[in-house]
Parts: C-alpha cells; structure tokens; sequence
C-alpha cells in the first residue's frame, strides 16, 4: 500500500499557495532522476515525474510537481489532460509541470488523474500519471441567508449557527475587495487590526476589546440589514467563530447587491428635544432604513445651499431612527441654526429635504456647583454574582459615584501620577493657563471612552493605583468643577458588594478602561497645540449604536 509524505511548498509562505504535497513510493521517498548524461542512446523516452500523487486543499487555486525526462529526443513536448473538470490549464516546460485546481464546495474528499504524453520530432511517445487528491470544504459552521429583496443602501441577512453558544464576528465587504483576501487567516488579520490597535493603546487582550466593544455576536440573528451601503454594488456578507482572540471556524459566506438608486418612500422628519446651547438634542424620524444625510448649518444657510451641501463629499451618511441625538459643539445663545437631512443613495437624492429650524436657548446656570465623589473597588466574580452581570467577571472592578447639583457629568481613571506628569507638561508649554483649560483639553482627549453618567463601573485590565478625573457641570455649561478620587483597585481593599447597592441603579453603565501607563508624552503635547489653536466646528456626538454596522429591522 502506498504512503503519502506531506510537504509543504515554499510558494505558501508568501501567500501565493494553499497547498500541501504528498509523495507516493514504496520507500516514502520521492523518485531520484538520473544524472545527466547517463541516457542510454536509443533508450526508449520515460517521463518521471518528482511525485506520483500530490494533496490540495479545499480552498483551490494553482499546484505543482517536477518531472525530468529520460532519453528525450529533438524537439520534445508535453501535453496533459485530466478526467476531471475541476482541474484546468496543465502546461509543462522547463521541468515543471503546473495546473489550476477550482475550490471544492463539497463536504467530502475528491481525486482526479492527471496524464502527460509526451512527443517528439522522432515520433517517440510516453506519458505518465499524476494522482491529485482535494481535501474536502471544511463543514459550515454559519448559515447565512438573504431573506428577501435589497435596497439601494441596505442588503437584508439572516444568520443561523450551528452552535447556538459560539461567539462570532460579523462584517460586510464589497465582493470586489474580497477577492484580495488569500486565506481566512489573512481577512481575519484585516479585520482584527482596529481592535488590535485598541488592544495595544490600552494594554489589553484582544478578545477582551472584542467582547467590551460588542465586536462579537451569538446566537441567531434574524431581520437584520447591513444599512449605508453604495448602490449597484455587490457585496459579500461573512461571519467566522472567534474564541479567545483566535480564529476557530472557517470563514462562511454569502454575496448580494444592492439595488440602482433612486426615489425611495422613507419619510423623514426632525423633531427638538431640547434648544438648549450646551445640550441641543434632536430626534430623526423614519419609515424605512434607507440611507440619510443629515447635519447642522448656520440659520442664514437658504435650502438651496444646504441640500448641496449634503450632497457634498463631506456628508455625513445615517440610517434608521436618531433618537436624542446630541449636537457636541456648543452653539451660540440666541442664534438660529438649521438641522437638516434628505435621503441619498450615492450621489443621488432619494427623498426630498426635511429642515428643521430652531434658535437656541440659554439652559440654567448653578452659580455655586458641588461635588461630592466615592470611589470603592471590587472583585468582579463576587459583583457579578452580585448584580446578575456575568460581563463583569474576571476583571478587578472600579466603582465611581458622584453627587452634584450640576446637569452634566463626566468620569475618567487615570494610572496614579499620570495626570501630575500632563500637567507639569501643560504648564510648561502653556504657562498660566487656567486649571480649568487643563481638565478641559484632557476630557477632550478621553471623551469617547468616558462615562457620562453619574455611576459607572470600569471594568480594569489589572490591580493598580489610580486617580478618577470628574466634571460637573450646569445646563447652560457656564460653570464646572472638577475634582480627583485616588482609590487602589488591589485586593485587599476590595469592597463587600453589598456597599455598592448603596449607589447603583439599574442604569448604571459599565466602561472599558486602558491599563495604566500608556500615554504617550510627545503625543499629548502635539495634541495640547492642535487644542489651543483649535476653533469649534459643528459635529454630532454618536454612539456604538449609531454607528453599528448592523440594525435590526424588528423595532
């Protein structure tokens, strides 16, 4: 019985191959040609190829295998067939014979022959055979299905996996940008380098930035839809088991397109929350997930000029339901500004455009602000028994709590002796400065990782000293204060959980935190300039949701 020696060719280590070789002879070792110059004259012409079987992988692409021949005569050619039409463009020259192998979509191994004959000018003939094997399509571990028609800028997905338990990743690529991926490790590398970068800025694991961004899915996912997608372009949608910050499951795909732009019934509408310049808060209506451009112009802008605008390059794109949508620049005090959003697929306008416009109001203003802060640390497996929070487990908890009579609240932990060293950096760059603009710039820096609500828990990377940074401010952001809780988020001062149903209501968010000691100076001070030089632009202050790749479609 034959044997197979596996060997793996150089061609894969620079990505260009997916194959593994094996050698069949009775000794396990591949065939030894002759010298050159001991053909017997007038010998009959052989063919020997290096290897008389050779395995590929499911996935396909190009293989290859030596052969040397014996006795050639004048003018020699090769020519090869296979029984197979999954095996294309055999062409041999040069001692090397090469084939194209399709990907094999079935669940079970397939073999194909591969025969060369040889000709030459004096009509001698000879042929040999090659056995190529293909490993079978390793079994799916996703289902992912189109349940129905697509729009201009949102392709409907539903997910089903086989383990019900198992954690996944979830993305969408134009199938055009697919093609470039050689291997599920490499499109997974692609996909993993943001949270790799976050991982690395804030001294964590990469599976524990997957799980605290909500990066990774379970369970089924039923009336979904990828939103904000380009018109007439096809895109593959894919999933793949992630564990432990490891790819454990092949990558499982589906292709779809989006549809031709144009008009689109999704009525769109802006309603107010508040006016108020420090808060200026809106709702956007819809009827359908069709995407929108929206933002926020001057009041003196005319309709023409504004709808441009959002058919400008720069628009901002949204999708679905805005509700509470905050305005992150602080407008001006009795000035009229105008929110505005029209439906667009591309280039082209799909709906008419909605303007919403209002003057802003002052807000109230706390002449005498106060703050009182708690800080108590915790062993996250006892809080999250504790609370029902399973999320929580594993990590060294930091619980912040403050008291104020301002409206607004901010939070951000910093290693012990962080803050001291930004400040003396500060201070030489910017001497006399207000301590405010100090705070003030810092919050600036951490403000998509704070939290804003007046009880957080901070999920640490590890045991440390710190220093909790606050902010409390009045409606009409006129007046802050600031203050500083130092606490040690080490074992022995661990809180009983019960101390924290002192505080804490069901509301309470929970927040990721970097390790200490990852700030880069030079950075800072780049960023300190870029902050004072700096004049106020109109933005939006989104969240993960908003932002999200995915929306379902049943609310």
């Amino acid at each position: 019985m034959k044997k197979f020696m596996k060997w793996m060719p150089i061609s894969m280590m620079i990505l260009g191959s997916m194959f593994m070789f094996a050698a069949c002879s009775d000794d396990n070792e591949p065939t030894t040609p002759e010298e050159p110059g001991t053909e017997t004259p007038g010998a009959k012409v052989s063919i020997q190829l290096g290897y008389e079987s050779i395995e590929v992988e499911a996935a396909g692409g190009s293989a290859e295998v030596t052969y040397t021949l014996k006795n050639a005569g004048t003018n020699p050619k090769i020519s090869g067939t296979s029984d197979q039409d999954w095996i294309t463009d055999i062409q041999a020259a040069d001692g090397k014979v090469t084939m194209s192998v399709a990907a094999n979509t079935e669940t079970a191994d397939r073999t194909a022959k591969v025969t060369l004959t040889y000709s030459d000018d004096e009509k001698n003939a000879a042929s040999a055979e090659l056995t190529v094997t293909q490993g079978a399509k390793a079994e799916e571990k996703f289902t992912i299905t189109i349940p129905g028609e697509c729009g201009s800028t949102w392709i409907p997905f539903e997910i089903q996996p086989k383990d019900q338990s198992a954690q996944y990743f979830l993305n969408i690529r134009p199938a055009e940008e697919m093609e470039g991926f050689v291997s599920d490790e490499a499109l997974f590398n692609s996909d993993m380098s943001t949270y790799q970068q976050l991982a690395d800025q804030y001294g964590m694991s990469l599976n524990d930035v997957l799980i605290a961004t909500n990066a990774l899915v379970s369970g089924p996912l039923e009336d979904y839809l990828f939103p904000k997608l380009s018109p007439s372009t096809e895109y593959c949608i894919y999933c793949y088991g992630v564990e432990n910050g490891k790819l454990v499951a092949p990558v499982s795909k589906v292709n779809a397109a989006t549809t031709a732009a144009g008009p689109v019934d999704n009525k769109l509408s802006i309603e107010m929350v508040s006016k108020v310049a420090a808060s200026v808060i809106f709702n956007v209506n819809v009827t359908t997930f069709d995407a929108y451009a929206m933002n926020i112009f001057d009041g003196s802008a005319s309709d023409a000029e504004i709808e441009n605008a959002l058919m400008g390059d720069g628009a901002q794109i949204y999708a679905g339901p805005l509700e509470n949508m905050p305005v992150s620049s602080k407008l001006e005090v009795g000035k009229e500004y105008a929110i505005a959003a029209i439906g667009r697929a591309g280039n082209t306008a799909t709906t008419g455009l909605v303007v919403e416009r209002f003057t802003v109001e002052r807000g109230q203003v706390i002449t005498d602000l106060t703050m009182d802060l708690t800080s108590l640390a915790f062993d996250g497996d006892k809080l999250a028994e504790h609370l029902g929070e399973p999320s929580i487990a594993g990590y060294p908890i930091l619980f912040n709590n403050i008291e104020t009579n301002g409206i607004y609240t901010a939070t951000y932990p910093f290693a012990k002796g962080e803050l001291s060293e930004l400040k003396a950096m500060f201070d030489s760059m910017y001497p006399g400065e207000s301590e405010e603009t100090f705070y003030m710039f810092i919050f600036s820096q951490v403000a998509d990782y704070c939290s804003y609500n007046k009880q957080s828990l901070w999920m640490m990377n590890g045991q440390g000293s710190y220093e909790v940074l606050c902010m409390a401010t009045d409606e009409a952001q006129e007046n802050y204060k600031f203050g500083i809780s130092a606490i040690d988020v080490v074992e022995s001062n661990y809180s009983p959980v019960e101390e924290i149903d002192k505080y804490l209501p069901s509301s309470s968010s929970k927040v990721l935190l970097k390790n200490a000691g990852k700030f880069s100076m030079s950075e800072y001070a780049s960023k300190m300039k870029e902050y004072m030089d700096s004049k106020s632009t109109y933005s939006f202050k989104t969240s993960i949701k908003d932002m999200s790749k995915i929306r379902s479609m049943k609310k």
